[in-house]
């Protein structure tokens, strides 16, 4: 899910080459392959590592600020930059959280991409790929990515034509409407919090 013949348009220069959008996911699909081989007995048996792993490996290619925007939708735009900022550092929190939970259940991939539609100065693309994990059928998966800071990230991620802005947009406009954008971030927040009081129940040592 986080996650080959690596094809790009004629029109991409070979500096881009080095460090387009499709390469941030190869390199990203490479390095957790890595830490699956050399981490096994770990990732199954310390929670905080698999959290510190998917914190290390996901937040240096993602722009959160813009998921959060996108999340949020208009209610973004009425939140103050207090609300805004808080509610960006709960949802990274959740994000990672989540995905971290893959982490002990991948066991291999192969990961092959559509040839990329990407023109020169292009700042906004799709990197379309085809997922086939171990033992389960081939998934369909869109990266969504946009230059930041001179680098590529991530803003949306749509497996099976799903979309993760989408999917939690809806689920959190019905939070703010029920219970205003205070109220959201204080459901988050217990979420993650009750998260962690769990891993520590499960790992007093």
């Amino acid at each position: 899910m986080l996650l080959a013949l690596l094809m790009l348009a004629p029109l991409v220069t070979f500096a881009e080459e080095l460090t387009g959008p499709q390469q941030v996911i190869q390199r990203l699909s490479d390095q957790l392959k890595i830490i699956l081989v050399e981490n096994q007995d770990r990732l199954q048996e310390d929670p905080a590592f698999v959290y510190q792993m998917a914190n290390e490996v996901l937040i240096p290619h993602v722009d959160f600020v813009r998921v959060s925007s996108l999340v949020l939708g208009k209610y973004w735009h009425r939140a103050t930059e207090e609300q805004r900022q808080a509610f960006t550092h709960q949802f990274q929190r959740l994000l990672v959280r989540t995905y971290s939970t893959a982490f002990k259940e991948l066991q291999g991939w192969d990961i092959s991409y559509t040839p990329l539609r990407m023109n020169k100065g292009d700042q906004d693309v799709s990197v379309r790929t085809m997922v086939r994990p171990a033992g389960a059928r081939p998934v369909d998966v869109v990266y969504q990515m946009h230059i930041q800071d001179g680098d590529w990230k991530a803003y949306d991620v749509k497996i099976e034509g799903i979309s993760l802005v989408t999917n939690y947009r809806t689920s959190f406009a019905k939070e703010v409407r029920r219970s205003g954008m205070h109220g959201l971030i204080e459901r988050i927040t217990e979420l993650n919090d009750s998260r962690i009081k769990q891993l520590a129940a499960n790992n007093p040592s």
